[in-house]
């Protein structure tokens, strides 16, 4: 059981993050702050907030398969938080929620534990070719 509390702090943490103090315009106010004017900022902008849905999912899938190993199991908690997630969005009056994040957020799922199984596959397949002196 303990193995599922980190997917379930993270979770927590993201739909924290579905309020209005990470609405678009905040962390374009942070951007701005930190790097001032750039070429071609709301496109800079719109790319890391899209990368933040990658990143952040990806990461709680990666979780969640550490914590149960099966894949449906950690796609469905994944997909489960982004559909809570942009269904909380889209009653805040400065974000919005989308269909198009929520099969974003997948996707940064899938790729994560795409990789995940890839590297377990890898070392198992390692352990059993190495030959023992």
């Amino acid at each position: 059981m303990r193995r599922w509390i980190p997917p379930l702090v993270w979770a927590a943490m993201i739909l924290a993050a579905s309020s209005d103090a990470f609405a678009a315009r905040e962390t374009g106010g942070l951007l701005h702050r930190l790097f001032g004017d750039l070429p071609y900022f709301a496109e800079l902008h719109f790319l890391l907030r899209k990368a933040g849905h990658l990143a952040a999912y990806g990461l709680l899938a990666a979780l969640t398969w550490r914590a149960d190993r099966r894949v449906p199991v950690a796609l469905g908690f994944a997909l489960m938080i982004a559909m809570v997630d942009e269904w909380h969005q889209s009653t805040i009056p400065s974000r919005t929620g989308t269909g198009w994040d929520v099969l974003l957020d997948v996707v940064g799922a899938a790729i994560a534990v795409g990789v995940m199984r890839w590297w377990r596959l890898g070392s198992e397949e390692s352990r059993r070719l190495k030959v023992e002196p």
